[in-house]
């Protein structure tokens, strides 16, 4: 049977459990089974593997981002198709400690869950955007307008920090990923975060599509 975890930037309460990597984050279990959680200081290899031990053989990120593209106004949704990670200094990978170990991150995003999501958008009143591609920062901190700047040029559509190092760990345990973004701010600024309650609506309708 399939299982959805949800990772998102605004805290959240729940029970940590014990893995090879450390205690994971809070892992809150909403009605229904949908597991939720987001960044903190806990290892996110600890957090990932808490997820797949739980049952989790789906990882969508809900996230509050900056616009870095003209295009893109606060209230627009975005169906991430790509991404750009420039973080630095994460746990990046489980084979760290092996002679190797290589997972392709080609397509970026699960097509069936981005398909999903998509077409459950499609029935809100709100702008969305079918692909774009998620510029990743460091989770300790926003982006400066120059670091805005400097994504936007790159080919960054909007700016966040929750993806990695999550999404990628997740991968090599076989979960599949995708990433619904809420638009709450120009890049470079501060902005308020959408809280997960504003999700669970259309979350439900894509995963019952899926």
């Amino acid at each position: 049977m399939n299982h959805l975890a949800l990772l998102t930037d605004t805290p959240q309460s729940g029970d940590t459990h014990d893995t090879a990597y450390g205690l994971s984050a809070p892992i809150s279990s909403l009605d229904g089974g949908l597991l939720v959680t987001s960044p903190t200081a806990a290892d996110p290899r600890a957090t990932i593997r808490a997820l797949k031990d739980l049952g989790a053989t789906h990882v969508w990120l809900c996230e509050s981002v900056g616009a870095l593209s003209p295009l893109l106004e606060t209230g627009d949704w975005v169906v991430a198709d790509d991404y750009i990670d420039g973080t630095r200094g994460q746990h990046y990978t489980y084979f760290n400690e092996k002679a190797g170990g290589y997972v392709q991150q080609v397509p970026p995003f699960d097509p069936a869950s981005r398909e999903a999501l998509i077409t459950t958008l499609g029935t809100l009143p709100s702008r969305r955007f079918k692909r774009g591609v998620y510029v990743c920062v460091s989770n300790t901190r926003l982006e400066t307008p120059a670091e805005a700047a400097f994504w936007s040029r790159a080919g960054g559509h909007v700016v966040g920090r929750c993806l990695s190092p999550y999404l990628t760990l997740a991968r090599e345990l076989e979960i599949a990923v995708a990433v619904l973004a809420h638009v709450t701010r120009e890049g470079g600024a501060a902005g308020e975060s959408t809280a997960i309650e504003q999700y669970k609506s259309t979350i439900r309708q894509a995963w019952a599509v899926l």
